[in-house]
C-alpha cells in the first residue's frame, strides 16, 4: 500500500461490497465491522474474513463499542468512513402544540454511526453511506423525519451533506437496484478559531460555493453561466451524469421540530445540505431537486452470457406440473381471505366452498374469484370483519433482454413466489436463478459467498442485502479527488 493511500473504515460491511469497489493502490481498509443480530453462524462476517483476512475486522455488535463511547477510540484513524446501514424508522410523538418530535432514539443504528463520527479524533474527512430510497420518505406518519435527523446531525458535527438516488441499471449495470447514497464532507465550521474547527481541521472537502451556478455544476455537472469553467463538479455528478435543474434559491432544511406529516417528503432524489453563514441566526439550508440519469453507454442485461451460467444445476428447474403455481404467484390477485380466527363463525356451506376455492388449481382459483356472485355471497356470509381484501398487481416471468429486477433476500428458494426471478432457458422450460447468478447481478466474482457449510438460500439472502459493486467502482476516482484536497 502507498503511504499516501486513503485510509478507510467500513461499518455494516456485509460481504464486502464497498471494499470490492474501492480497495486498491489508493484506498487501504484499516478496519471493518460486520454483525448480524440473532444470527449464530455470522455468515457475512465469515465470508468477509475469507476474502480480506481477519486483521482489522470486528464481528462485534456496533452497540457494544459505541455505548459507552470507549470502544470508538479503538477504531483506527481513517479518512473515509463507509457503510450500508439498515433503514429503521424513528418513532414519533406529538407535543402539546401538535408538532412531531423524536421519541425513543436509543438503539437506532444511525445513532451508533453518529456517535462514531462525533467522538472519533480526527473525524473522517468524508463519510459515504448507502440505504434504501425509502429513507428519504419515512416514516409513513412523518414523511422525511428519518432523513432530516441524519442531515441535521451531520451538519451539527461540521459536515455538509450530498445525496443521490442511483439505480444501477440506469448506468448500464445488469440489475435494477435503486439506493440512496449519502456523502458527508467534513468542513472546519463557520469560524477557523472555534472548537469545531479545531476538531475537524482546516480543510473543506465539500462544495466551496453555495450559490445556484456553482451548485448546479457541483450537483448536476453542468451550468449555463459564463463562469462555469471555474467551478467544480461534485463526485456524484462526475460518476453519474444526470439531467435536472435547481430552483432559483435554496430552502431551509426541516428542523427536528418541523411538523412532519403523512404527505410526501420535501427531499428530492438529489440534494445538498449545509449550514448557511448568510442568515442570523444561522440556518441549515439545502438545495434539492429531482434528476434523471443521462447515460448512453453499454447496457448489460439479465440474459448476458456473463450473467447466466451455460450449464445450470437441474435442481433449479421448475417442475412443469408446478408452473401454474408460479404463474398464479405472479398474477394479478383480487380476492378475499378468511382469517383463521374467524373460521368458526363462517357459514359451513360457504366455508366448504371457500376451502375448495383456495385449494383449487390456480387457474380455476382465479376464475372462481372473478365470479361476482360468489364474491358477493362470500362477503355477506362471513361478514365484513371476518376477512381481508388481498389485492396485488401482476409480475411476469423475467425478460432476458432487460436488466434484472431488484433481487430480494428471499431470492433463492423453491416455493412459488411473486418476487423470485423465473427465466425461460429453453422454449417452454423455466428455471430459477442460482446463487452464482445472483452474485454476478451484484457484480461480485463467481462463488464469492460460497464457503463451507452455507446453503443456497443464505447465499441468496446475502446478495439480496448487498449493493451493486459497480456503483462504488464508479465513485472511486471522484472520491479520491475530493479526499486528496490540500487547500480551500
Amino acid at each position: 500500500m502507498s503511504a499516501d493511500a486513503v485510509r478507510v473504515a467500513e461499518l455494516f460491511a456485509g460481504v464486502g461490497g464497498f471494499r470490492r469497489g474501492l480497495e486498491g493502490e489508493d484506498f487501504e481498509f484499516v478496519w471493518s465491522n460486520q454483525y448480524e443480530p440473532g444470527e449464530k453462524a455470522q455468515w457475512a462476517s465469515r465470508i468477509y474474513v475469507k476474502h480480506f483476512g481477519e486483521e482489522g475486522h470486528s464481528n462485534d455488535n456496533i452497540h457494544d463499542f459505541t455505548f459507552p463511547i470507549d470502544g470508538i477510540a479503538d477504531i483506527p484513524d481513517h479518512d473515509l468512513l463507509v457503510g450500508g446501514f439498515p433503514c429503521q424508522d424513528y418513532s414519533v410523538a406529538r407535543t402539546i402544540s401538535g408538532e412531531l418530535g423524536i421519541k425513543g432514539e436509543k438503539g437506532k443504528l444511525w445513532v451508533d454511526i453518529a456517535r462514531i463520527i462525533r467522538w472519533k479524533r480526527p473525524r473522517p474527512k468524508v463519510v459515504l453511506l448507502e440505504n434504501v430510497p425509502r429513507l428519504l420518505n419515512s416514516p409513513a406518519n412523518a414523511r422525511g423525519l428519518n432523513f432530516a435527523i441524519i442531515l441535521n446531525d451531520l451538519i451539527g458535527m461540521g459536515y455538509e451533506v450530498e445525496w443521490r438516488v442511483i439505480n444501477a441499471a440506469d448506468y448500464g449495470m445488469p440489475q435494477q437496484r435503486s439506493r440512496v447514497f449519502i456523502l458527508a464532507y467534513r468542513t472546519p465550521g463557520l469560524s477557523r478559531t472555534d472548537r469545531q474547527s479545531k476538531i475537524n481541521g482546516p480543510l473543506n472537502f465539500g462544495a466551496r460555493k453555495k450559490i445556484r451556478g456553482p451548485m448546479s455544476k457541483w450537483m448536476l455537472g453542468k451550468s449555463t453561466s459564463k463562469a462555469a469553467s471555474n467551478w467544480e463538479v461534485g463526485p456524484f455528478a462526475e460518476a453519474f451524469e444526470c439531467n435536472g435543474e435547481l430552483d432559483k434559491k435554496p430552502e431551509e432544511l426541516p428542523p427536528f421540530d418541523h411538523p412532519f406529516n403523512t404527505k410526501s417528503s420535501r427531499f428530492g432524489n438529489a440534494g445538498y445540505a449545509w449550514k448557511s453563514n448568510a442568515e442570523r441566526p444561522r440556518k441549515n439550508m439545502m438545495w434539492t431537486t429531482k434528476v434523471k440519469a443521462d447515460y448512453d453507454g453499454e447496457r448489460r442485461t439479465l440474459g448476458d452470457p456473463d450473467i447466466l451460467v451455460k450449464d445450470h444445476d437441474p435442481k433449479y428447474e421448475i417442475d412443469p406440473e408446478r408452473l401454474d403455481e408460479w404463474r398464479y404467484a405472479k398474477s394479478t390477485k383480487n380476492e378475499f381471505r378468511l382469517r383463521k380466527r374467524d373460521r368458526e363463525n363462517a357459514d359451513s356451506e360457504l366455508l366448504e366452498r371457500y376451502d375448495e376455492c383456495m385449494s383449487a388449481p390456480f387457474g380455476e382459483r382465479r376464475t372462481m374469484w372473478m365470479d361476482e356472485e360468489w364474491r358477493t355471497r362470500f362477503k355477506a356470509a362471513v361478514g365484513e370483519d371476518s376477512f381481508y381484501h388481498y389485492d396485488e398487481g401482476s409480475m411476469g416471468f423475467d425478460e432476458l433482454d432487460s436488466p434484472s429486477r431488484t433481487m430480494v433476500t428471499a431470492e433463492i428458494g423453491s416455493t412459488p413466489s411473486r418476487m423470485r426471478h423465473i427465466i425461460e432457458y429453453e422454449e417452454g422450460k423455466y428455471r430459477r436463478l442460482m446463487p452464482i447468478e445472483a452474485e454476478r447481478l451484484n457484480m461480485f466474482p463467481d462463488n464469492w459467498t460460497n464457503i463451507p457449510g452455507i446453503n443456497d438460500s443464505r447465499r441468496g439472502f446475502l446478495m439480496g442485502n448487498a449493493l451493486v459493486v459497480g456503483v462504488i467502482e464508479r465513485l472511486r476516482k471522484p472520491l479520491l479527488g475530493i479526499l486528496e484536497r490540500e487547500d480551500d
